[in-house]
């Protein structure tokens, strides 16, 4: 894979000359997303861990609540990773269409995280949720919402421009490819020094030592892995500051966030080619693709206990934890099987699959 990445640095394959209109335009539209990317995550936080801001706020409740405590910690985490990958873009060199395009779509997924965050939270101020709780502070939360939405949709445009100006690509670039694996050699030389030994040493590693194969060839089931240790670190991070909640309860919320953050990462690994894995059977691809929607159920059943709750008869809203638990495996059990179905009759009646 590193032999690939070599030949992405190759001019004749696809790469964006110093003075190209598109690099101006990509460059303005990724400094605007990760200022609203770091805006975002400083609200998002005093909304949500400052009780004093808090206890007034419209979207403290779910189904609202339940969207920003996802996209508070996916935001900064995917601007992050974006940012440390722009430190390869440098001004006076040519750049990999493939980097600057993907470097777009990243930020631009940051971008429609705040967006569908703002979306979630204006609905709240329109439902008049929790009015009961609002107070003099409301007034001021509702108001800080409007400058992070115009920062929001300038940052789309500006997405919107940057894209189109990027040129078509080279005949045959596209079937080389490119993903996030293949910049870490020449990331882990840049951040150690080009005199380093250490990151030589570490560049050489990651093309000779098979990482980078052995992470797209499992690149599912590493996710999975770090899922789960993300779902157990958030449930103890509950559990220290809000007190033990018990077994069930802890395993519920350490499932959710797992089952969230797999779903992300695997959808994110789709758009963005952070490993681009080899061609898998259909039985496989379905598969995968319905343990991705089972996850991503487990955060949205949870969110909409209570409407699940009441279609299926049961009262107004769930008042234990048993019965949460089973409505909200139950969705992501339901939704799996259907998905599993669905997508592999129309995997079937395609001529070819490719991953």
């Amino acid at each position: 894979m590193c032999t690939i990445a070599a030949m992405r640095e190759d001019m004749t394959i696809d790469h964006l000359e110093v003075g190209h209109p598109a690099r101006p335009a990509a460059a303005v539209a990724l400094l605007t997303s990760a200022a609203g990317a770091a805006a975002f995550t400083l609200f998002a936080y005093l909304t949500t861990q400052v009780r004093v801001v808090r206890a007034g706020s419209p979207w403290q409740g779910d189904p609202y609540d339940a969207v920003v405590t996802f996209t508070m910690f996916f935001v900064p985490l995917l601007g992050a990773l974006g940012a440390a990958r722009a430190l390869l873009c440098r001004r006076d060199r040519p750049l990999p269409r493939y980097r600057v395009e993907q470097l777009l779509r990243t930020a631009l997924v940051c971008t429609l995280l705040v967006a569908a965050t703002l979306a979630t939270d204006w609905a709240a101020v329109a439902a008049r949720a929790d009015r009961a709780s609002w107070d003099g502070g409301t007034t001021w939360l509702i108001a800080s919402l409007l400058p992070l939405t115009g920062m929001t949709a300038e940052s789309l445009l500006l997405h919107r421009r940057a894209i189109r100006r990027l040129p078509e690509p080279a005949p045959g670039a596209e079937d080389v490819g490119g993903d996030w694996l293949d910049d870490l050699a020449p990331l882990a030389n840049l951040l150690a020094g080009s005199r380093s030994r250490t990151g030589r040493a570490l560049a050489a590693l990651i093309c000779r030592g098979g990482v980078l194969d052995f992470v797209r060839l499992r690149f599912a089931l590493l996710a999975a892995a770090a899922a789960l240790a993300a779902g157990l670190l958030v449930a103890t991070g509950l559990a220290s500051g809000e007190g033990w909640p018990g077994v069930l309860l802890f395993a519920v919320e350490a499932a959710v966030f797992a089952g969230g953050t797999f779903a992300f990462v695997m959808i994110c690994n789709s758009a963005l080619r952070f490993a681009v894995s080899p061609p898998v059977s259909r039985t496989r691809r379905a598969a995968r693709i319905a343990t991705t929607a089972g996850a991503l159920a487990l955060p949205v059943s949870l969110a909409l206990r209570d409407t699940v709750w009441q279609l299926l008869g049961f009262g107004d809203q769930v008042d234990s934890v048993g019965p949460w638990a089973a409505v909200t495996l139950a969705c992501a059990l339901l939704t799996g099987a259907l998905t599993f179905g669905t997508a592999a009759a129309m995997l079937a009646a395609r001529p070819e699959t490719r991953k």
